[in-house]
């Protein structure tokens, strides 16, 4: 298993702290999808399923999904939430190692593509989805708001756990459309000619988290959950300490869509 490998399985550690405390996705978002997708069956596929954030937005406006999730301990607050959804199963796999039963009309992936193997994920993508499927890629941006909130945990960090880049803790800036679609993965889709029809979206919201909730939230991300334990709490105590009651974040959303095209036989 690589590095990369070993860090994408590390949120079990913190499953249902993960579910609480990560932020949830734009209903918006979801009903763009769909109208991108225009299914006829129906049913999806979603890689790295965690613990069903996207999975029940998608169930409760009908789809049915085989929601894919490499973790046990993930998969399992995964199956409780959607027992009353029928129409969705969980299979605990690896995208790299799952084997569809057949070519799925939509493929998903929310906050988990970037951790597939990237030997591998375009490939299997295509091979995935039905002629004229949706790709629908997401994930969430979690942005300080508050420049000497940002300042306080960088010290902080910068004193008590340096192998942690500082650009793990963004701050807030304005994004556009033009950034979005210069960006991974559009960059590696405009190369490959499996895709097509190429769609990017942002969706911003505002979010207020304690600062205690705050430091709950950084411990279910990948470079906080390998720091050594003490060294973790040390941090988060700092951080608590130093930043007072609130954290203010601005929540950026984005979206990159793609249709699978079959190539052109001459």
């Amino acid at each position: 298993m690589t590095i990369e490998q070993a860090r994408a399985r590390v949120f079990g550690e913190v499953a249902e702290e993960y579910d609480r405390i990560r932020p949830d996705y734009p209903e918006k978002l979801f009903d763009d999808v769909l109208a991108y997708a225009a299914l006829t069956d129906a049913h999806a596929l979603e890689v790295g399923a965690g613990t069903g954030k996207a999975t029940l937005a998608f169930a409760r406006r009908g789809v049915g999904i085989t929601a894919i999730e490499p973790d046990e301990a993930m998969a399992a607050v995964l199956t409780r939430r959607v027992l009353t959804h029928p129409q969705v199963s969980v299979t605990v796999s690896s995208f790299e190692e799952y084997v569809p039963s057949r070519p799925v009309g939509l493929l998903f992936s929310a906050q988990a593509w970037h951790w597939i193997d990237p030997a591998v994920r375009w490939r299997k993508a295509a091979a995935v989805l039905a002629s004229g499927g949706a790709l629908a890629l997401f994930w969430n941006n979690d942005l300080l708001v508050e420049p000497d909130v940002r300042a306080a945990i960088v010290e902080a960090q910068r004193k008590l756990a340096p192998e942690i880049a500082v650009d793990a803790i963004p701050a807030a800036e304005p994004i556009s459309h033009a950034d979005v679609a210069e960006s991974w993965p559009r960059t590696d889709l405009v190369a490959l000619p499996e895709f097509g029809d190429l769609e990017e979206r942002v969706y911003f919201r505002a979010r207020t988290l304690s600062s205690v909730d705050y430091t709950a939230y950084l411990s279910t991300q990948s470079a906080y959950r390998i720091l050594d334990a003490v060294v973790r709490a040390r941090l988060f105590d700092a951080i608590v300490e130093q930043v007072g009651p609130q954290v203010k974040l601005e929540v950026q959303t984005v979206l990159y869509l793609a249709r699978r095209i079959e190539p052109c036989r001459e």
